[in-house]
């Protein structure tokens, strides 16, 4: 038998069984979670804004990945940890001549996955996306590289754009804004008087957002504290939610600072209030 982390025939079987690697959506069951493998620290649970679920990220550099395309307009869905058929990834090594991945116990073939996958609506059409996500450093080592090029034939197989992300192409300014962001995105989770509390104060700022252009973040945030009764800092939370949400935009390629104007934000085109956690 397999141990919790390593794989054998039978568990791959019973993995298929419970339907890991299917679904689309919030009903979607990555073929890996974070409870299948050895935890070095830096295993994560996300949120998806997109797919409402738990996305099981398995390191720092996955989660950051995530970040970026959960935000992206566009984008549909995200499967991570999507698993790759067993019988195909075999025969594109034996054809490569390259060594196909075992456990290190039961020397039985691992079913690979590809890190991410997305739906990306572009021109009017959903096209599929598949991304590796490695650290660039790992990118010198002969062994990751056998494998990417496994996963390179079998999506190139299908004709689907497949490629590799590393830390040197995720931009640092985008990724700490919406590591900030993420933090205010849902605020269900929050103590309040009453159900709807914050999401009703969220409402009353974004209305606010034409008669404070003349403003700084600051300055608006400190002045709708005082008018709505929120503690310090409520306000400007509650407009982290509404970028976090997308009711409000702003060039994120930028630093999100407190005297950064309010004419530096802007409605959505599509915004929906409804979208914020109740």
């Amino acid at each position: 038998m397999a141990s919790r982390y390593g794989f054998d025939a039978a568990k791959i079987e019973r993995f298929h069984k419970e339907g890991r690697g299917t679904g689309v959506g919030a009903d979607y069951m990555p073929w890996l979670t974070v409870q299948d493998v050895a935890s070095r620290g830096r295993s994560q649970r996300t949120v998806g804004s997109i797919t409402g679920r738990i996305h099981h990220l398995l390191s720092d550099l996955e989660r950051r990945a995530f970040l970026i395309f959960d935000h992206f307009d566009g984008v549909k869905d995200i499967r991570e940890q999507f698993p790759l058929d067993l019988d195909e990834t075999r025969a594109i090594a034996a054809a490569a001549a390259i060594n196909h991945p075992v456990d290190v116990k039961s020397r039985h073939d691992l079913v690979q996955t590809t890190d991410l996958v997305i739906d990306l609506e572009r021109d009017g059409r959903v096209v599929l996306l598949a991304r590796a996500v490695k650290p660039s450093s790992d990118l010198a080592i002969p062994r990751v590289i056998e494998k990417l090029e496994i996963e390179r034939r079998y999506w190139g197989s299908r004709g689907i754009d497949w490629g590799v992300i590393t830390e040197k192409e995720l931009p640092q300014t985008v990724l700490r804004n919406l590591e900030m962001l993420q933090a205010s995105s849902g605020l269900d989770k929050l103590v309040q008087p009453y159900d709807g509390y914050y999401s009703e104060r969220a409402r009353l700022i974004a209305a606010e957002l034409d008669r404070a252009q003349g403003s700084t973040l600051q300055g608006f945030c400190q002045e709708m504290d005082a008018r709505l009764g929120l503690e310090r800092g409520g306000a400007l939370f509650l407009v982290r939610n509404l970028l976090a949400t997308k009711v409000w935009r702003a060039d994120l390629t930028k630093p999100i600072t407190d005297d950064m104007p309010m004419s530096a934000f802007w409605r959505s085109s599509h915004s929906d209030v409804g979208r914020m956690s109740a």
